[in-house]
C-alpha cells in the first residue's frame, strides 16, 4: 500500500495568476510538483476505465524526499467557454484519488474576469463576438455546451468542494488579493500550505493586444480550423503565431482603449445584478469582504 503525502491541489479557476503559481510550485524544495500534462491526462475527459489511483509512484518518491504532493490545473474547474460542464466529474474524480488532499480555489471578480478570458477564449480559437459569447441563443436546448454566466457563480464551486473535501481543506481566495496585497495573499497560502512557499509578486500573463485578437476572432472558423470554431483549413498555431506576430507590431495597442471601453460596457450591461447574491453567498463562505475588492454584492 502506498503511504500518503500531504496533497495540494490547486483547480484554478483560469485567469487567476496561476502560472505564477505554477512557476513557484514546479522549483519548490519542499513541494513534488506533477506537471499540468499528467493532470490532465489523469483527470480530464471521459474515459470509461478512469483510473482512480494515479500517481502512486510520484506519491512514493514525495514520501520517500519528504515532500508535499502538489497538482494545479485550471481546467480542474472546468473550461469556461463550455460552462464547466465536466466540474462535477471532475472534482469526484479528484475525491475518489485523493480523499485527504487539500483544495485551493482562486476565484477573480467577474466583470474582469470575463474581458481577460474573453481574449484568451478568441487566442484559443473561438470565433464568437463578445455579445453572443455571453448569450447563449437557445438555452432551453443545450445540445452543446457554452459559456453561461452561473459558471461565475463561485459560491457553488467553494461549496462543491466544501462537499467532497470538507470546508476545513479548502482554501479559497480572490485574486485581487494577490494582486493588491501580495504579502497578505502569500501569508495565506503558506499558513494553509504550512510551509514556506516563498512567493514572489511576479504575475505573468500579460494582457494581450486587442486589435490582432479582432483580427483573429474574424479568422477563426474561416481561415482557422479550432476545437471551439471548426470549419478551417489552417492549424490553429500558426494563426497564434501570426498574432503574436501583429502584436508586436508599433500601434498594436493604439486602439486598446477604445475597444477595451466597449468590452467593459458591453459586460457590464450584461450581468448587472446577476452575481449579488452568489457573492454574498460567497463571502460568507470564504469569511472575506469582497466589496472593498470590487465585488458586487
Amino acid at each position: 500500500m502506498t503511504q500518503s503525502a500531504p496533497t495540494f491541489i490547486h483547480i484554478g479557476i483560469h485567469k487567476t495568476g496561476s502560472s505564477t503559481l505554477q512557476n513557484k510550485f514546479r522549483t519548490h524544495a519542499s513541494i513534488y510538483y506533477v506537471e499540468r500534462a499528467e493532470v490532465r491526462n489523469a483527470f480530464i475527459g471521459h474515459s470509461l476505465d478512469f483510473n482512480d489511483k494515479p500517481f502512486e509512484s510520484e506519491t512514493e518518491r514525495a514520501v520517500e524526499q519528504s515532500k508535499a504532493l502538489v497538482m494545479s490545473h485550471e481546467r480542474l474547474s472546468g473550461y469556461p467557454a463550455s460552462g464547466g460542464f465536466d466540474r462535477e466529474l471532475i472534482a469526484g474524480r479528484l475525491a475518489q484519488s485523493f480523499p485527504d488532499a487539500k483544495i485551493l480555489i482562486i476565484f477573480r471578480e467577474q466583470s474582469h474576469w470575463i474581458k481577460s478570458f474573453y481574449q484568451q477564449y478568441v487566442a484559443d480559437g473561438g470565433s464568437l463576438k463578445l455579445r453572443e459569447f455571453l448569450t447563449n441563443p437557445q438555452p432551453q436546448i443545450y445540445k452543446l455546451p457554452a459559456f453561461e454566466l452561473d459558471y461565475l457563480n463561485y459560491h457553488q464551486l467553494v461549496t462543491l468542494y466544501h462537499d467532497h473535501f470538507g470546508a476545513e481543506n479548502v482554501l479559497a481566495l480572490p485574486f485581487e488579493l494577490m494582486a493588491q496585497d501580495f504579502n497578505a495573499f502569500a501569508a495565506r497560502l503558506n499558513t494553509f500550505f504550512g510551509f514556506d512557499l516563498e512567493l514572489v509578486n511576479e504575475l505573468t500573463n500579460q494582457s494581450r493586444p486587442l486589435l490582432p485578437l479582432l483580427l483573429m476572432r474574424l479568422v477563426n472558423g474561416t481561415i482557422g480550423n479550432t476545437q471551439l470554431s471548426p470549419g478551417g483549413f489552417v492549424p490553429l498555431g500558426y494563426l497564434k503565431l501570426a498574432t503574436k506576430f501583429l502584436g508586436a507590431l508599433p500601434g498594436a495597442r493604439s486602439f486598446d482603449d477604445r475597444i477595451s471601453t466597449r468590452y467593459e460596457r458591453l459586460i457590464n450591461e450584461k450581468i448587472e445584478g446577476h452575481y449579488d447574491e452568489s457573492n454574498r453567498k460567497l463571502a460568507s463562505l470564504v469569511g472575506i469582504d469582497l466589496k472593498p475588492f470590487g465585488y458586487r454584492c
